[in-house]
C-alpha cells in the first residue's frame, strides 16, 4: 500500500510490472526446472517421464561427487580468506592513515571488472611459459610453476584470482558496519588505556558481528555458485581437478543435452545452498538480537 493512499489497486498496478518480470524470469524457470528433473529430456527430442531416476543416477555418478567436492573445497578455501581480507581492508580504510581513501579505491576497483576480464588477466599472469609470475620466479633462479596445469596448484590459482576480485565487496559492507559504531565508544576505550588491538578485538569485532554474519551468508552463496573463473582459467582441468558442480551442470545440459539430469543436479545444489543459508542465518540471528 502506498503511504497515505488506502486504495490497494494503485499499489498493485505499480507492482504489476515487477511481478510479471519476476514470475517470468524467476518463478517459471524455477518450477520448470523442477518439472523437467523428473523427465529424460533431450532438448533436441521428446521427453519421457522417469520419476526420480535422475536423482538416483546422480547419487551413483562419480563425476557428480567429485564436482560437488571441488565446489565445497572452493567454498571452504575462499569464504574464511575473503572474510578476513575484507575485514582487514575495512580496518585500514577506517584507520587514520593518510592513504586510506586511496586504499579504499584500490581495494574496490577489481570488483567492478567483469568475471571474464579478471579470469583472462589472471590466466595470462599464471601462464606457465610466458606468464608474469613464472617470469619473476625464473629470474630469481626458480623453476616455472604450472599454476593452471598442475593439480596441486590449479584450485589455489582460481582461489587467488577470486581473492583479488571479490574481497573489495566484503570490505565495503564491513567498512559501512564499522562506521556505524559510535566514536564515543572508542574514545572512552582510549581514555581507559585500551590499545588498538584491544579496541579491535573487544569493540569492533563484537559490534560488527551482524555485518560479518551477513557477509558470511552472501559469501557462501556466491562461492557455491562459482563457475565463470573456473571455466575461463582452467576449463575444469587439469584432469577435472577444478571442475565444480555448476560447470558439470552446464556440460551435462548444454554439451550432452541431458536437460532433466542437469536440472536434477541443479536442484540438489539449490537445496544445499538453501540449507546452508538457513543454518548460517539461524546462527547469525543471535548477533542481531544483541
Amino acid at each position: 500500500m502506498i503511504p497515505g493512499n488506502k486504495n490497494n489497486r494503485d499499489g498493485l498496478i505499480f507492482s504489476l510490472p515487477f511481478l510479471i518480470v519476476f514470475t517470468l524470469f524467476m518463478i517459471y524457470p524455477l518450477m520448470y526446472g523442477l518439472y523437467i528433473s523428473f523427465f529424460k529430456y533431450n532438448i533436441l527430442g521428446s521427453s519421457t517421464f522417469i520419476g526420480i531416476k535422475n536423482y538416483i543416477s546422480m547419487f551413483h555418478d562419480s563425476k557428480f561427487y567429485s564436482s560437488l567436492w571441488h565446489t565445497l573445497e572452493f567454498v571452504l578455501i575462499t569464504t574464511p580468506v575473503l572474510l578476513a581480507l575484507g575485514f582487514l581492508m575495512a580496518l585500514y580504510v577506517n584507520s587514520k592513515s593518510p592513504f586510506r581513501k586511496a586504499g579504499e579505491n584500490i581495494f574496490f576497483v577489481p570488483y567492478i571488472f567483469s568475471m571474464t576480464v579478471v579470469s583472462t588477466l589472471w590466466a595470462w599472469l599464471m601462464q606457465k611459459q610466458y606468464g608474469l609470475f613464472n617470469h619473476v620466479i625464473v629470474s630469481l633462479g626458480g623453476k616455472p610453476v604450472g599454476w593452471l596445469t598442475d593439480p596441486k596448484w590449479a584450485m589455489w590459482s582460481v582461489c587467488i584470482a577470486t581473492f583479488w576480485w571479490t574481497a573489495g565487496f566484503n570490505m565495503i559492507l564491513m567498512s559501512a558496519g564499522i562506521r556505524q559504531i559510535s566514536k564515543e565508544i572508542y574514545e572512552s576505550a582510549e581514555m581507559d588505556g585500551a590499545s588498538y588491538r584491544q579496541q579491535v578485538t573487544k569493540i569492533t569485532i563484537p559490534l560488527l558481528m551482524p555485518t560479518i554474519s551477513l557477509c558470511l551468508i552472501l559469501q557462501v552463496i556466491a562461492s557455491f555458485n562459482v563457475f565463470g573463473q573456473v571455466f575461463v582459467m582452467t576449463g575444469g582441468g587439469p584432469y577435472g581437478t577444478t571442475r565444480v558442480l555448476i560447470q558439470y551442470v552446464y556440460e551435462t545440459g548444454f554439451q550432452y543435452f541431458k536437460m532433466g539430469y542437469s536440472a536434477a543436479m541443479s536442484y540438489v545444489l539449490f537445496i544445499i545452498i538453501l540449507v546452508s543459508s538457513l543454518l548460517l542465518n539461524k546462527l547469525g540471528g543471535k548477533y542481531d538480537n544483541q
